[in-house]
């Protein structure tokens, strides 16, 4: 026989009746706290942990991982050196390494110029800067104007974080050609390195020269980032009719000894021979008939430079103020010029034709691309508009791993001013209201190990004080026993 059916309203009486007995005690007012553990790189050391960091495939990680605590952070900013050295090279262009740029009026110490390099900074170098620029800059606390090591300096390079001064300082001009290199971001682990003077073999001053500057980062397999190496071209005799190149390594700590150039460049196109760019352990530079090249990485047991040549044009371009060398993102050398293109609308075009290397560690197997296997590109600049062509247009400097051009602008464009174009995005933008008139214009981009000590929060490394705790009593309703809680607050 069925048990009898019960309906819902008597079921739903039967089990309120049956919830108190079933219902578990509350314990009010008492508060569980649940232990933490560790974790899996708590007990690992701060070196440990830096060679961990090491080892992600490129600076985008190191700057997320970075974010990620306290104490990451930490080891990012105080190891950024030796994270920096076994990351991958970018493979595209980094803008926001570029920080500024330096410049000089006058060549020779006068009353009325100022002591120091001024620094121009970029929007994108706000976050950098902090208090401003003398906080970035570490070579403003080494003049000032009572006989500093960099009064009356001019910029002359800047690559790879590394800014090369020469020393204008009265009475120093006689005894030879004085350098300095320094880190301005990182001066407080690099100082300035004074260069031994130098004086060429048949005793006159070097007056017109350009340097090609080559740091560890440069080499394969890396070298400390202490490492340097500088390259000069310059004329050598009164009548300056030899070119010669001579190279300082930071390790001999001395200059070697002067290399016959290969190609005989005139007075007059060393005085605007400019930086040069480094590809593959070797310096170029721009001349009238082809793109000069020098092999840094290796030299001879005299520090001499052995290997170099000169890589024609399609013609010849002798337009010192509009030629400019560059290193695209895939590590391939081009040419660059700028000019006025259009009828009645006027706009800025850039062009950019490569050269290839057959050969990639020989120089001599290089040739710049034309006709079939031309691969030029061209940026156009039609947010600015002109009236006429003679803009007086001049290329300055590029930024080899930002891919910033540098350019200047006289009255006659009704532009006048300093811009930088970036090749990356397109775009440019307007970073001071004069230049035109500046000689001495070099653009700074900070290296990488600085880029991601400045990416972490200097205020995230400080460590927060502990919070208050206060210990409570609280009484289980249900069986009178007294437990102790830990609040915090």
């Amino acid at each position: 026989m069925l048990p009898p059916r019960t309906g819902r309203r008597s079921l739903r009486r039967s089990v309120a009746a049956a919830a108190p007995y079933c219902r578990k005690p509350k314990h009010r007012g008492i508060k569980k706290v649940r232990k933490v553990g560790g974790s899996p790189t708590a007990s690992l050391s701060d070196d440990a942990l830096a060679n961990i960091l090491a080892r992600l495939p490129d600076a985008a990680s190191v700057v997320r991982c970075a974010a990620t605590c306290r104490r990451w952070g930490r080891v990012v900013a105080t190891s950024a050196a030796i994270v920096s050295r076994s990351l991958q090279p970018f493979g595209r262009f980094l803008p926001d390494l570029a920080v500024g740029l330096f410049h000089k009026e006058m060549d020779l110490p006068a009353a009325a110029s100022p002591l120091l390099p001024c620094f121009v900074p970029m929007a994108s170098a706000a976050r950098f800067l902090g208090d401003g620029q003398e906080r970035l800059l570490g070579v403003a606390g080494l003049g000032g104007g009572d006989g500093g090591i960099l009064d009356h300096s001019r910029p002359v390079a800047s690559r790879n974080g590394r800014l090369v001064l020469e020393l204008k300082h009265e009475g120093r001009g006689a005894d030879g050609l004085w350098l300095a290199v320094c880190n301005p971001m990182m001066m407080h682990d690099n100082s300035i390195v004074i260069v031994p003077p130098l004086i060429s073999t048949a005793g006159t001053t070097i007056q017109e020269y350009g340097c090609a500057l080559l740091t560890g980062q440069d080499l394969r397999p890396p070298r400390c980032n202490s490492f340097f190496r500088l390259l000069l071209v310059y004329n050598r005799g009164p009548a300056g009719n030899s070119t010669v190149l001579r190279c300082y390594s930071s390790d001999a700590g001395c200059w070697g000894r002067e290399a016959e150039c290969s190609v005989q460049v005139p007075s007059s196109e060393i005085r605007d021979i400019g930086q040069a760019v480094v590809r593959r352990g070797v310096a170029f530079w721009a001349l009238d008939l082809g793109v000069l090249g020098a092999r840094l990485d290796e030299i001879d047991q005299h520090g001499a430079v052995t290997d170099m040549h000169l890589v024609p044009y399609q013609e010849p371009y002798p337009c010192p103020q509009n030629r400019l060398l560059g290193i695209s993102p895939d590590n391939r050398l081009f040419f660059m010029v700028m000019g006025v293109v259009g009828w009645k609308n006027k706009f800025l075009l850039a062009n950019l034709s490569y050269f290839k290397f057959s050969d990639e560690d020989n120089i001599r197997t290089g040739r710049m691309l034309y006709g079939p296997d031309r691969e030029d590109q061209q940026v156009r600049i039609p947010n600015m508009k002109l009236s006429h062509y003679n803009t007086s247009v001049k290329l300055r400097w590029f930024g080899e791993k930002s891919g910033l051009v540098l350019f200047t602008m006289g009255r006659p464009s009704g532009h006048r001013g300093t811009f930088v174009l970036n090749l990356r995005d397109k775009v440019f933008n307007k970073v001071a209201d004069d230049g035109d008139s500046w000689k001495n214009l070099i653009g700074y981009e900070m290296d990488m190990a600085a880029y991601l000590a400045s990416s972490v929060d200097p205020q995230s490394l400080v460590e927060k004080p502990a919070m208050p705790s206060i210990w409570r009593f609280a009484v289980c309703r249900t069986t009178g026993t007294r437990y102790i809680t830990l609040e915090h607050r």
